[in-house]
């Protein structure tokens, strides 16, 4: 077994331990986190305890997600004065409506087939350096808001900018009919489903790259996609 897979697995025991909760749940959790990007490259004495950190707060996420962090100190330098002038809205730059019209077909697609348009979700992870070109995480994770909301969805975003990835995620969060619940039920089997297969993979030294993309992966291409096409409209 590698030594990639040996700290996965570590890891995963002591998440599981911690919380409690079923090993294979915890690996495939510590998983789905290293995919995206948010542990720590060494996980030593300090990388751990940050890695369990990760983990902790992405645990139920719609997605691997974990809140953008603000600095309490920065925060409260940022709060508008009554002399200083207050900052226009993000939802009404140019780049944020242009990339929220590009997301609107992506983001309905993400509706499970036979859902009414209720559940989608979209998820995207970045290097760093391409959020910032297209304005950074907060202008792409208002004009996800601006689009799910023109959908009719009721939105909940996250977003995280690290060293290595910039994660940005909108979810639809209403309360679907129960005529469209055995479709959402059947979907989130399917991820689950999906989830465990790589998991798996993961036991049986299979190489993750030999199941494809992952779902994250997919989503992130989908929104290369729209912003690709909107470059070229």
């Amino acid at each position: 077994m590698s030594s990639g897979r040996t700290h996965r697995t570590r890891l995963a025991r002591a998440f599981a331990t911690a919380q409690p909760m079923a090993y294979q749940k915890a690996l495939a959790h510590v998983i789905a986190c290293s995919e995206a990007g948010l542990l720590p490259a060494k996980l030593d004495h300090d990388g751990m305890k940050q890695a369990l950190g990760v983990l902790r707060q992405t645990l139920g996420a719609p997605g691997v997600t974990n809140p953008v962090r603000t600095d309490p100190a920065r925060k409260t330098a940022e709060v508008p004065s009554a002399t200083t002038a207050k900052r226009p809205s993000l939802s009404k730059d140019p780049r944020c409506v242009a990339l929220s019209e590009a997301l609107k077909p992506v983001l309905r697609v993400t509706s499970p087939e036979g859902a009414g348009g209720y559940g989608g979700s979209l998820q995207a992870n970045l290097h760093p350096a391409d959020a910032e070109v297209l304005g950074g995480v907060p202008l792409i994770r208002a004009a996800m808001r601006r689009a799910a909301r023109q959908l009719g969805w009721k939105v909940q975003t996250l977003g995280q900018v690290g060293e290595r990835v910039a994660l940005v995620l909108v979810h639809d969060v209403r309360e679907a009919p129960a005529e469209f619940a055995d479709a959402l039920e059947e979907d989130r089997m399917r991820k689950g489903t999906e989830a465990m297969e790589r998991v798996s993979a993961v036991m049986g030294e299979q190489e993750l790259s030999e199941l494809g993309p992952s779902p994250v992966e997919r989503q992130t291409d989908a929104f290369r996609g729209c912003v690709l096409a909107r470059s070229h409209g």
